[in-house]
């Protein structure tokens, strides 16, 4: 009476330990994110078509490396393919030249009917190409490195400047600054004539 009694204990046993060990394999495969998961995390924090995503080992963790075409602005950033936290950002401001760049094939396309009225069309793109240097030449004062400073610690509050410099990068002022928070280090580049953002670099602080 005792062995029959013993068997069915036994067949429960060894299913319950099969289960516990195919729920312990396969639990950490399911705390990562999916690529669809974390796109749609990325498009409520990021405007602009995510032209590149791809999931990556870096010292022993999981990450999203993505890259997001904006309008005015494009992102690189890398993420936390378990928790969706952002661990770095890149940010940079789209310029005339890199939208024409994306424009190139659309471009290609149209001078084919752009050859059957090209005098008068000539004429026309000479006029706008003048409007848009025109347009383009910047401000000849330069705002002043208190300025700088301000515009960032108005964008960082309570963070502290490390670093500040006025450099020039194919004849464009800027400033670089150097700011360190609790828990992230940025890199900030502001136009040294509109006093705009035009660049954001962040990297989180190690907790050690």
């Amino acid at each position: 009476m005792k062995k029959k009694l013993l068997y069915p204990l036994i067949v429960v046993a060894i299913i319950g330990g099969v289960f516990a060990i195919y729920h312990f394999t396969s639990s950490p495969a399911d705390a990562y994110l999916s690529e669809e998961e974390a796109k749609e995390k990325i498009s409520k924090q990021y405007s602009g078509e995510i032209a590149e995503i791809e999931l990556e080992e870096e010292n022993n963790q999981k990450i999203y490396k993505v890259k997001i075409k904006g309008t005015d602005r494009d992102y690189e950033l890398k993420i936390d393919a378990e928790s969706g936290e952002v661990l770095l950002l890149n940010e940079k401001a789209v310029t005339e030249s890199d939208n024409s760049t994306r424009n190139e094939d659309t471009a290609v396309d149209d001078n084919t009917e752009q050859e059957d009225n090209s005098g008068t069309n000539n004429k026309e793109d000479r006029n706008d190409s003048s409007n848009e240097e025109t347009k383009q030449q910047p401000n000849n004062t330069l705002i002043s490195a208190e300025e700088a400073r301000d515009i960032a610690l108005d964008q960082y509050p309570g963070a502290e400047i490390t670093d500040f410099e006025q450099d020039e990068d194919d004849g464009r002022y800027l400033y670089e600054i150097e700011l360190i928070t609790d828990k992230e280090e940025i890199d900030l580049e502001i136009d040294a004539y509109t006093g705009s953002i035009i660049s954001i670099s962040k990297d989180e602080l190690d907790e050690d």
